[in-house]
C-alpha cells in the first residue's frame, strides 16, 4: 500500500481505527455486499444502538446478517 493510506495511523489508536475500517470492508466485500452501501448503513444504525449495544444487535448489522436492507446487497450501479 502506499503512503497516502496510512496518513492518519502515525498513531497506535489511527493504526487500530485503521486496521477495523479495512476489517469492515474486507469482510463487506467477502460477502458480496456493495461497500458503500453496508458503510452507509452502519454509520447510520450504530449511533442509534448507543454505547452498549447488545450481541443480538450487533448480530444485525454483521455482513452475513439476512436483515441487512437491501441496498447493502445491490451494488451502486443497480440503484442508479
Amino acid at each position: 500500500m502506499n503512503r497516502k493510506n496510512f496518513l492518519f495511523s502515525d498513531t497506535e489508536n489511527g493504526a487500530a481505527a485503521s486496521a477495523a475500517v479495512m476489517s469492515i470492508i474486507e469482510t463487506a466485500k467477502r460477502n458480496t455486499l456493495d461497500v458503500y452501501g453496508y458503510l452507509l448503513y452502519l454509520l447510520t444504525i450504530l449511533p442509534e444502538l448507543g454505547n452498549d449495544p447488545t450481541e443480538t444487535q450487533l448480530e444485525a448489522v454483521m455482513p452475513w446478517s439476512m436483515t441487512l436492507p437491501a441496498y447493502c446487497r445491490q451494488m451502486y450501479s443497480e440503484i442508479h
